[in-house]
């Protein structure tokens, strides 16, 4: 019987099918065993050796990666600790205590406005410097004039010098504009959550003259409580200290009291300012890492046969002045130990004495050891007389005795005119402080019983920390 040639067709593809299936199988089967690696390397022609020889190659790779490279990454990073790590003599808490370098620049950056276009870079630089060291001065300028927009930025090197010049310099008058200081647009609050907390037995001190030494700056600051730590920050090229720093005391509330009595008090010429802390972190050794790094080249200096320069001492007016209050306290006190009531334990020095007085004995003491600032009264009649000039005015006609550091036209709140204290010449009266004391008491020849305007004025000296305390809110101040 013939089977029809369709029917043959569809044997032979049924017979080719059976005969197709278990080869691709054993296809699969092999791809499944090899992997996808292996079918990479038999696409490329690899023998079964050279397949072995990429294996050891892939092997050896895997262990540079855990030995070698692992010891190199390592070194890398090590060497980058080493560049960020800060440089010696650096008294920065917050920096060495790991804080983000971006973050902490933005702290202790401060806005200037309302400049005016008379003023340079430099001026703004000089005025700042109060309060720390400056970093740098921005001011952007306009390309077709040349000048300044009236507006710039202060960067200092820590976070407590420009909340210091915030306090203080926002709303001064300068130049004959009213300055606005206030913190950067990127400045956030949120970052100063991830900040070293800190502590709260710290301030911060600025402005101390380069004569006042360490030691001499934690007597004067001693009658206060314990002090644990007194650095300031030392200048590595020129040798000497940058005139801020910071104190630790032992417990928060002689902090608080130093504070609050010691910030605007005339110290060596200078007017100390003074704050807590805004940051936390580590105090560095301060002066001794001038003196550790000096010690070597004064070895050297003194075998080849030469001298060592002597070593800058505080003024004799300072050193009375500090083992004064130290004696008071410690040992000057006992004649009126029975006369004082019953002291509450924690609120008074290991002498016993409460700290109030402590306070009060440190403000007179300070008070009478040479003021800078001369009080004029019965210059204008009342607030109605007082004009935009009167301030340079006056500064004008007291730069014949040296020179001035400011000139504040003061009118009296309700309050100082109610209790009548300091208010004998009326309601306005004019500070004028200036860099030396000695300045201050030819300004009193000069103007005590002079007339102006049909006037007679009255001046005398006057005591530096209420000189702070009664001008901390007055805004309409000349600095030369």
């Amino acid at each position: 019987m013939e089977i029809p040639e369709q029917s043959q067709e569809q044997g032979s593809s049924i017979q080719t099918g059976a005969s197709v299936e278990p080869q691709q199988q054993q296809q699969q089967e092999h791809h499944a065993t090899t992997g996808d690696g292996a079918q990479a390397l038999l696409a490329s022609g690899l023998t079964q050796e050279q397949q072995e020889s990429v294996e050891r190659a892939r092997a050896y790779a895997q262990e540079l990666q855990e030995t070698v490279f692992r010891e190199i990454l390592e070194a890398e990073r090590k060497r980058k600790e080493e560049e960020s790590r800060p440089a010696a003599g650096t008294l920065n808490p917050g920096l060495v205590g790991g804080m983000d370098a971006r973050n902490h620049s933005v702290m202790s950056r401060v806005y200037v406005g309302s400049i005016n276009f008379e003023l340079t870079e430099e001026h703004i630089h000089s005025v700042f410097a109060e309060f720390g060291s400056v970093r740098s001065v921005s001011m952007s300028k306009d390309p077709m004039t040349g000048r300044h927009k009236g507006f710039g930025f202060v960067e200092y090197d820590v976070p407590e010098a420009a909340s210091l010049a915030m306090e203080v310099m926002n709303g001064t008058m300068l130049g004959g504009r009213q300055l606005r200081i206030g913190r950067p647009n990127n400045y956030n609050v949120a970052v100063m959550q991830g900040f070293p907390p800190p502590p709260p037995e710290r301030i911060y001190v600025a402005n101390v003259n380069e004569a006042i030494a360490e030691e001499a700056l934690r007597e004067i600051f001693a009658p206060f409580g314990e002090v644990r730590a007194c650095v300031l920050a030392p200048d590595m090229v020129a040798r000497k200290h940058r005139g801020w720093g910071f104190i630790e005391f032992a417990d928060e509330s002689a902090a608080e009291q130093a504070a609050m009595a010691m910030n605007g008090f005339s110290l060596g010429n200078l007017v100390l300012r003074v704050r807590r802390c805004v940051v936390g972190g580590p105090l560095s050794e301060g002066m001794a890492a001038l003196d550790a790094e000096g010690a070597a080249a004064q070895a050297t200096a003194t075998g080849a046969g030469g001298s060592a320069a002597p070593a800058v001492r505080p003024p004799a007016q300072v050193m009375e002045l500090a083992a004064s209050i130290n004696k008071s306290i410690i040992g000057g006190e006992s004649a009126a130990a029975e006369e004082r009531p019953a002291v509450v334990r924690g609120s008074s020095n290991e002498s016993g004495v409460p700290k109030r007085e402590i306070q009060q004995d440190v403000m007179q003491k300070l008070a009478t050891s040479g003021s800078a600032v001369v009080q004029l009264e019965n210059v204008v009649g009342g607030r109605s007389e007082v004009d935009d000039d009167l301030a340079e005015d006056m500064a004008g006609e007291g730069m014949k005795c040296g020179r001035i550091v400011k000139v504040v036209v003061h009118i009296a709140s309700e309050e100082e005119l109610g209790s009548g204290h300091d208010r004998q010449g009326g309601e306005v009266c004019i500070f004028v402080q200036y860099a030396e004391p000695e300045s201050a008491t030819k300004a009193l020849e000069l103007f005590d019983g002079r007339w102006f305007g049909g006037r007679r004025v009255s001046a005398r000296l006057y005591d530096p920390d209420h000189y702070r305390i009664v001008t901390s809110t007055d805004t309409m101040v000349y600095i030369p």
